[in-house]
């Protein structure tokens, strides 16, 4: 038995000295260094636009996917144009490939689009997985609702929006 503690703490020191990362557990809001979020853009190009509207924070889940809203909020599938990149202050800008517009992970956006509905049906078979995106989506964003987006609105537009 004392052989076995003594086993079990070697084991936690040398974890403790392994030159690996923990997983992120950054929010929305924290610059996270190192590799972008999943970016997955609509392999088709077009000028055709979906305009419902989807309102809240553009954040990063647990799996490194870009949602609208927080965990449960939609997966963003980009615009072909659309662009992602790290600023030199270490934040996330996506550039719309509508408008130009930008916007930065944390910030409250608005956004034209359409939401695809990922729910399984109730025959318990699994709803397929968008191709006609850019990269494949990985399982882990898949769950749940997607977001077709349309134009990325300006802040001063997204506030007269909250004025009406």
């Amino acid at each position: 038995m004392k052989n076995m503690r003594f086993m079990i703490a070697a084991a936690l020191a040398l974890s403790a000295c392994t030159e690996g990362t923990a997983p992120s557990t950054a929010t929305a809001t924290e610059p996270i260094s190192g590799a972008l979020p999943v970016f997955v853009r609509n392999s088709v190009r077009s000028d055709l636009e979906l305009q419902a509207l989807v309102q809240g924070r553009l954040e990063i889940d647990r799996n490194g996917c870009l949602r609208i809203g927080g965990e449960d909020g939609p997966f963003v599938i980009w615009h072909h144009d659309s662009r992602i990149e790290r600023t030199n202050d270490g934040r996330i800008k996506i550039t719309d490939g509508y408008s130009g517009n930008t916007a930065y992970v944390g910030d409250e956006i608005a956004m034209g689009g359409g939401q695809e509905n990922r729910v399984p049906p109730a025959t318990g078979v699994r709803p397929e997985t968008p191709t006609n995106v850019t990269e494949p989506i990985p399982d882990a964003c898949a769950a749940g609702e997607i977001w077709w987006a349309g134009r990325l609105l300006t802040e001063k537009e997204r506030q007269r929006l909250l004025n009406r």
